[in-house]
């Protein structure tokens, strides 16, 4: 063990100095109501005795049952209540023999943490099961109304159900000074849901650590911890985060819903002459198909859309993902573990053992990996991956810095796609609207410059449209998300730039030239057919 240093030595003797005067006060206090106290500090805690009280009535009475033998129990409480003597009412009832101490808040703290130990079967409270029927709301305003008055239990259920209802993706729970706050990610933005008191905030936490199996005295480091739970019988898995803040510890949850995995290839949003392309392209019987954008643009739901497409009884796919995430039928999914040497680039030299027609890699992070895969899709195999780049033509220089060689990079690959996802206007109360002239130019501007090569239709008039939001919608204007894509194939043209060593310039200067779209072109003409709003595409494509 490492030997403390000064400063931790100090911060150690100050809390044993502030727990040893706590546990005197609560003694004396304890004197005074003729009450037997008891430090539970160096007390075996019955995990099985805490179960006969759920966490959240256990916490929000300030009690704890901390041993059973046979009908004969010992029960802590900080102080004399009338909500406490109810329960001891309770349990007198049940045929138990009760034993009251007194114990301090410390004391009950050391005991609400070894609520992690309970065996699920004994907790019955574990397993979250929810209608959806139960959680229909029109506005996001009403949420706050719909949190109130329950218990910790049944605001996770309650948060939880409502996000599975508005399609959220994440679940922030944020403490502020003297209040938190609930927030919902609905199609890749950040929406307030409801502001809580601190004491129940601290009851969620504690919740949430207790079901995604995380440390709950632990409140000064980062945890990672997951559970599932069930929507209308089907399963749901939730990933959380909690990490220290200045205000207490953040939580985000992120909603898994296996159902997105099953996307269709025709729902991308893909259409005109990068649909012909990408079909004609994963045809093909070798050769790599590279996806780019940022951290939530959706390259993974594009790629799993793609294997659902080219998958078939007669075809082996494997892929590489941190993490799987969504589970899909007929295919072997690896996860990457780095802490035992599983990453992509071990991972793919690996399954390219396991005769696999189709691989999946998560993610090209280095050149080894970026070589690999380069080599598989030289040699009779379909690779398919993801690259962190601004734009469609920029990838190509980028595996080019990462130190692949020309003569390499040109074969191995067949297409390349960028894309952003855009919030879909609600189609229940959109209208159309006049856009400003400063912006109805540039648009115009914009769409002028689309190629001839592109067989893009423009239509005479351009009308736009809008949703200022109804009950449909959440108040929100917007309901699901579709891609805005470019994309270019890799022909002799693109060949001859990569030998070069060309810039990004001079490679999406030619791709343009073949026909290909900008991500705004192709937002715009979506825009066009009244799928988005121009806002939300000049938003996204940051043109």
């Amino acid at each position: 063990m490492q030997p403390l240093d000064k400063a931790a030595k100090v911060k150690q003797v100050y809390t044993e100095l502030n727990r040893k005067f706590e546990e005197e006060e609560t003694q004396t206090k304890a004197t005074d109501q003729k009450i037997a106290y008891l430090n539970l500090y160096g007390f075996p805690i019955d995990p099985q005795a805490l179960a006969l009280v759920s966490f959240d009535r256990a916490q929000t009475l300030g009690a704890a049952i901390f041993l059973k033998e046979k009908n004969h129990l010992k029960v802590g409480i900080t102080q004399r209540t009338d909500e406490a003597s109810k329960l001891l009412k309770e349990l007198s009832a049940q045929g138990y023999l009760v034993d009251v101490v007194m114990i301090s808040n410390s004391s009950l703290q050391h005991a609400l943490d070894e609520y992690s130990k309970v065996i699920v079967s004994k907790h019955k409270s574990e397993a979250i099961i929810l209608k959806s029927s139960d959680y229909q709301i029109g506005a996001l305003s009403e949420l706050a109304a719909k949190f109130s008055g329950t218990s910790a239990t049944g605001m996770i259920e309650s948060i939880l159900g409502f996000g599975l209802h508005l399609a959220a993706s994440d679940v922030h729970i944020e403490p502020e000074a003297g209040a938190s706050k609930i927030r919902f990610r609905i199609d890749g933005v950040l929406q307030d849901a409801a502001t809580l008191p601190q004491n129940i905030y601290q009851q969620i936490i504690s919740r949430v650590k207790i079901l995604s199996k995380v440390k709950l005295n632990v409140t000064n480091t980062p945890q990672d911890g997951s559970f599932s739970l069930t929507l209308d019988s089907a399963p749901i898995d939730i990933r959380v985060s909690v990490i220290p803040s200045a205000f207490g510890e953040s939580v985000v949850m992120r909603i898994l819903r296996q159902d997105k995995g099953s996307l269709q290839f025709d729902e991308l949003g893909l259409t005109g002459l990068a649909k012909e392309q990408m079909l004609q392209e994963i045809q093909k019987p070798n050769g790599m198909i590279l996806t780019t954008g940022p951290t939530g643009s959706g390259k993974t739901t594009t790629l799993y859309a793609i294997l659902n497409k080219l998958n078939e009884p007669g075809v082996k796919i494997i892929t590489l993902e941190d993490p799987v995430e969504y589970k899909l039928t007929g295919i072997t999914q690896t996860p990457i573990d780095a802490r035992v040497g599983m990453t992509f680039a071990a991972g793919l030299r690996a399954i390219l053992r396991q005769d696999p027609d189709i691989v999946m890699v998560g993610e090209m992070r280095d050149l080894e990996t970026a070589e690999t895969a380069c080599q598989a899709a030289l040699t009779g195999h379909i690779v398919l991956s993801t690259l962190h780049t601004n734009d469609a033509a920029a990838t190509l220089p980028r595996l080019l810095d990462l130190g692949v060689k020309p003569f390499v990079l040109g074969p191995a690959i067949n297409a390349i796609i960028a894309q952003r996802l855009v919030r879909k206007i609600c189609q229940s109360c959109k209208v159309v609207y006049q856009l400003p002239a400063n912006l109805q130019s540039r648009v115009e501007m914009i769409l002028k410059t689309i190629p001839k090569a592109s067989r893009a239709e423009i239509p005479s008039k351009l009308i736009f449209y809008h949703s200022p939001g109804c009950d449909k919608c959440q108040g929100l204007g917007y309901k699901g998300r579709i891609g805005v894509y470019e994309m270019f194939v890799i022909n002799d043209a693109i060949e001859k730039l990569i030998i070069k060593m060309a810039t990004t310039t001079e490679i999406k200067k030619q791709a343009i030239v073949d026909g290909m779209l900008t991500m705004a072109q192709d937002g715009l003409l979506k825009a066009l057919q009244g799928i988005t709003d121009v806002e939300e595409v000049f938003r996204v494509t940051e043109e």
